[in-house]
């Protein structure tokens, strides 16, 4: 994966900030839920590495609603970087 330049760096930090979070409406930014991003000029792709716990509890309901959330937040952050990035496949981990 190739290095990140500054003008990069502050297009990733201007969509973790358009991204919400669903229920509280907060930025992918301010909750930090993004611990990397990574890319390959070569093979035209992102790496999106994402902190999002698993419930601490085994509740059915709540790993439903967390995988939600994440399902939403990935498909929110495929879009933006998409949009500003085209032509390049964004995949999350």
């Amino acid at each position: 994966m190739a290095g990140i330049t500054q003008e990069m760096a502050d297009k990733f930090e201007a969509i973790l900030k358009r991204v919400k979070e669903p229920e509280t409406e907060l930025s992918v930014s301010e909750l930090n839920l993004v611990k990397r991003i990574s890319y390959s000029e070569t093979e035209k792709k992102f790496l999106i590495y994402m902190d999002i716990a698993a419930p601490k509890f085994p509740c059915l309901t709540c790993g439903v609603v967390t995988e939600q959330i994440r399902s939403t937040i990935e498909r929110r952050l495929k879009e933006e970087f998409t949009k500003e990035f085209p032509g390049y496949a964004v995949e999350t981990l």
